[in-house]
């Protein structure tokens, strides 16, 4: 059977790149039925998709990378956490149903165990997905990093490898950052703050300007559209159907974006 996983494993590159292969060898392995899409989730108790591939992709592909990915962050410093991988099962087991979630599962610790070219994968996301989607991708991975309360810099420099390889923009990798990360240090993260920073309601401070992407220079008509662009990544109306973890985290970002923009409001008294 070893054979087979690898030969599998083979097609699947020529004809889906490194996604495809990782694919292939569990289709080998018998984990997936090639003709069974894993997006395909009757009985499920969540939505069947989270994110979307255009038509060069399918939702299977897309489920592969993103367990890849989540592979490359919980192993990243070395020790795959109990937390970690009870967010990424909560996670599963509200968008598919249970023999899919748990065939994920298996893909998931059998993938942590295995070396991949992290690189590639991302720039095959990249070529197949919209921005939205990648950048969701990355909060959601920062969600997986911070689920033990210790953000390591193991965990950053893989965060980072994983945003400049799906082409996320520096701008909204600091917003995540900022909000993910820097509110939980108290602001202390490295960034210098040029106006102050913004208390949450959990009594940590941000700076208001890195939670926006952007720094104490920004205009005034910057301010306003970097708050309208992040409003629209979280607003529910693009969340819906997305299962109840990744509403949680939107209304969360919602209002930590809202927290900073208010506070810049007040600074410079914009109406």
């Amino acid at each position: 059977m070893k054979w087979e996983k690898w030969f599998l494993a083979g097609i699947g590159w020529t004809l889906g790149g490194p996604i495809g292969a990782i694919l292939g060898y569990f289709v080998g392995k018998g984990i997936f039925n090639s003709s069974r899409q894993i997006g395909d989730n009757a009985g499920a108790k969540g939505p069947q998709r989270q994110w979307h591939y255009s038509d060069t992709g399918t939702p299977q592909d897309l489920t592969v990378s993103l367990i890849v990915l989540i592979a490359a962050v919980m192993k990243s410093d070395g020790e795959v956490r109990k937390s970690e991988l009870n967010l990424v099962k909560r996670f599963l087991i509200m968008n598919y149903d249970e023999k899919r979630a748990n065939d994920l599962l298996h893909m998931l610790r059998d993938v942590i165990s295995q070396d991949f070219d992290l690189r590639m994968v991302c720039r095959q996301i990249m070529q197949n997905t919209s921005y939205d989607t990648r950048y969701q991708m990355l909060d959601f991975l920062f969600g997986i990093a911070e689920a033990d309360s210790l953000f390591t810099t193991a965990e950053e420099r893989t965060l980072r490898l994983i945003a400049n390889n799906l082409g996320i923009n520096s701008q909204d990798f600091m917003s995540i950052y900022t909000r993910r990360v820097e509110s939980n240090r108290g602001g202390h993260n490295g960034y210098s703050s040029d106006y102050g920073s913004a208390t949450s309601k959990g009594g940590l401070s941000m700076n208001p300007y890195k939670v926006l992407g952007l720094d104490g220079s920004a205009t005034d008509d910057e301010v306003k559209r970097a708050y309208r662009r992040l409003v629209m990544k979280y607003h529910p109306d693009k969340l819906e159907g997305l299962g109840e973890e990744i509403k949680r985290n939107a209304e969360k970002q919602f209002r930590k974006i809202n927290e900073a923009y208010e506070t810049i409001k007040k600074e410079r008294n914009i109406k």
